[in-house]
């Protein structure tokens, strides 16, 4: 596992733009451009893993098996959050949201886990309603 610029997580969905129905990962698409396009991208960093995007707080470079948080294309409509901390599954916490929510779930995770003040991620939820 390595971290990317977003710019080439970015174009690596765009390829499934003319495919109407991958809803869920031109949603992930969606998310990474507004994470780049915001100030999470300074403490955000992405790494490809198949069609899911798994996103750390720190460059990586492989190996690396710490914490990150995986987002999951599960159908065409739906988006798994989960945080990857420990290898038993059922332990690691996890939410299915439609890929239209993405964006406030992805808030709502920043926020509990306090991975930014909170502050800055009330202002970037406000600016999505």
């Amino acid at each position: 596992m390595m971290t990317q610029p977003w710019h080439v997580i970015i174009e690596r969905y765009d390829r499934y733009e003319a495919e109407p129905k991958r809803r869920a990962i031109l949603a992930l698409r969606n998310l990474a451009r507004r994470i780049s396009e915001s100030p999470l991208a300074q403490g955000l960093f992405p790494s490809p893993h198949m069609f899911d995007l798994d996103i750390l707080q720190r460059e990586v470079d492989y190996p690396y098996d710490g914490p990150l948080l995986r987002l999951s294309a599960i159908s065409d409509d739906q988006i798994e959050f989960r945080y990857v901390d420990t290898y038993e599954k059922k332990k690691q916490w996890h939410r299915t949201v439609d890929a239209d929510q993405a964006w406030s779930r992805l808030i709502k995770f920043l926020d509990q886990l306090r991975w930014f003040p909170a502050d800055l991620l009330e202002s970037l939820d406000k600016q999505a309603r």
